[in-house]
């Protein structure tokens, strides 16, 4: 088997202050057979004018949108002129470590029939400190790890050229940052999982994060819409079968989450509600335990009327 040929897709917007880091952290691989695709929003910073050395150099390639489509659209742009034999996404406030390329051409060479694998992340601070390394579900009962949340997240994955022409995103905008979760559960309905054990990705935590900044409205719309998508779909509602009504309640876990964030306890409360609703069974679950503890304590922290 040669060596395999990455294709590894940067969708940007407005990341002049963090871009370059991300890049260079791509640079400074170990292994060189890659193509870089940076995917760019119509940013109205300097982002273009940053990278046009680098395209002028052909160490990228510069594919730029005429406005901002969000995340999903730009990764199936890139998905639509890879060339790689693998494909990774890489957010442009986000790292490789230098071995990432090298253990997952290590992997595939080893590994010829897995066709989707991953390694793991964890989240570092703007001085690269590692904050928290993310607890990873096991890949042996790959549906019912990927309901329970999106272990994949959108970093650290590798798709092979037979399957990710056939899978794009969904490019619904209020499904903007669950959107990776959808498209995961739709590959991983038809295909196995590796893992490579290494932490060899990294997600820059910083206030202007996507996941900082979710609007709980436009994503309530957004996980009804990836709801129905599943329940309505022929294949995907025969492969979940057992776990429809699981993918529900994990999706007002999620809003619970955001709603904890912006300390809207009340509709936190509601939103648990809605997912022991949605699949009673959830309440035995680590993840609601979690959800339900941090809403009482998002409660009394909040300030009553009086104080």
């Amino acid at each position: 088997m040669r060596d395999p040929h990455f294709s590894i897709v940067i969708p940007t917007y407005n990341r002049q202050d963090f871009i370059l880091a991300t890049l260079e952290s791509v640079f400074a691989q170990t292994y060189r057979n890659y193509e870089i695709i940076v995917v760019d929003n119509a940013s109205s910073d300097r982002t273009k004018e940053l990278l046009s050395p680098y395209v002028s150099a052909g160490k990228i390639r510069w594919i730029e949108h005429d406005k901002n489509y969000e995340r999903a659209r730009s990764r199936n742009t890139g998905i639509n002129n890879s060339n790689g034999d693998y494909l990774t996404f890489l957010d442009s406030d986000d790292f490789m470590r230098p071995n990432c390329l090298a253990d997952a051409a290590a992997f595939a060479e080893a590994n010829p029939a897995v066709k989707v694998f991953h390694n793991l992340y964890e989240l570092i601070d703007v001085n690269e400190n590692i904050i928290y390394q993310y607890k990873f579900a096991p890949i042996k009962h790959r549906l019912r790890s990927i309901v329970a949340g999106n272990f994949m997240s959108c970093i650290g994955n590798f798709i092979h050229s037979d399957l990710y022409a056939h899978y794009q995103f969904d490019t619904n905008r209020d499904l903007t940052g669950a959107e990776d979760w959808d498209y995961w559960m739709r590959v991983l309905a038809d295909h196995d999982i590796g893992r490579i054990n290494q932490y060899n990705s990294a997600i820059l935590q910083h206030p202007d994060r996507t996941i900082n900044n979710q609007n709980i409205e436009a994503m309530e719309r957004g996980l009804i819409h990836l709801v129905r998508k599943f329940r309505n779909d022929e294949h995907l509602s025969e492969v979940y079968k057992d776990y429809l009504d699981r993918i529900e309640a994990n999706s007002f876990l999620y809003l619970n989450l955001l709603a904890n964030d912006a300390r809207l306890s009340n509709l936190a409360f509601g939103y648990l509600k809605s997912s022991v609703s949605s699949d009673a069974s959830v309440v035995f679950s680590e993840r609601f335990l979690r959800s339900f503890r941090r809403t009482v304590l998002t409660w009394f922290r909040e300030p009553k009327s009086g104080e």
